[in-house]
């Protein structure tokens, strides 16, 4: 690589990461204007719409294999920025997540919530994007692993969806039963399946990457799958609902992300 291919990638990586940091800080400046935290839930589908696209625009690479899977990336994060946006506005009070931080974190709260939510979720979208990072500087032959990439990533983005709706139906119809748990559907083959759906898109669109032999695209789906089962996805949920009997009951007989049927006795 010259000199010229340096500045370009420098270029490339600076234009990137601004505009990821303006995004994120605008966000910021909504949060405090709404008095709370948790309206950065919804920039996280709109911030890897944003990645994909100016990722293709930064490099001029806009052929159909990019272009295709942009798509899908605008398809899944704008289903998912409507179908949180929609449920952040019904939500009287914030999410107890970002109150707990509140708590914890004293006169720092406004401070330490730009840099450990706002920026560290930038941070994260720019990790997680990297198929499609890959992508922009790849060349623009489809090879067959792709469309195997593309059906995965549909195949998790319709699974995904089905799972949020089945869930927001429940909730709208359990009346003051605020303690019943969702067990139908496909919540009765995974306690999480809206997350594995997610999982599943970026392990899609990671295959897309590896099929133009961008092995380092496979970095967005190791890290979502982490953060996902071990970090803020799953282990916080489990841990609000523990105690609840129902739950309970229903986390010794379900397949904690993977479908599976149900476990009996």
């Amino acid at each position: 690589m010259g000199y010229a291919d340096d500045m370009e990638a420098l270029v490339f990586w600076l234009g990137l990461g601004g505009v990821v940091l303006v995004y994120m800080t605008l966000w910021y400046g909504v949060a405090l204007r709404a008095g709370r935290y948790d309206v950065v839930d919804s920039a996280w589908g709109l911030g890897f719409v944003l990645v994909a696209w100016l990722s293709l625009a930064l490099r001029g690479n806009v052929g159909a294999l990019q272009v295709v899977s942009a798509v899908l990336v605008s398809a899944w994060g704008i289903r998912l920025f409507l179908h949180i946006a929609s449920r952040t506005l019904l939500r009287p009070a914030e999410d107890h997540r970002y109150q707990e931080l509140r708590a914890r974190w004293g006169k720092s709260e406004k401070r330490k919530a730009y840099t450990n939510i706002f920026l560290l979720q930038g941070f994260l979208i720019g990790v997680v994007s990297t198929p499609m990072v890959a992508l922009a500087f790849a060349p623009s032959a489809i090879h067959p692993l792709a469309y195997a990439g593309w059906a995965v990533w549909l195949f998790g983005l319709a699974f995904e969806a089905v799972a949020d709706r089945q869930l927001a139906t429940f909730l709208a119809h359990r009346g003051g039963k605020l303690s019943a748990i969702m067990q139908s559907g496909l919540w009765r083959y995974s306690r999480h399946p809206n997350y594995f759906g997610e999982v599943t898109v970026w392990w899609g669109a990671a295959l897309v990457a590896i099929s133009t032999g961008a092995w380092w695209g496979i970095l967005g789906a190791a890290t979502i799958t982490l953060l996902i089962t071990k970090v803020s996805g799953i282990p916080p949920l489990e841990k609000h609902y523990a105690g609840n009997e129902a739950y309970e009951t229903y986390r010794k007989h379900t397949s904690v992300l993977i479908p599976w049927p149900p476990r009996k006795g």
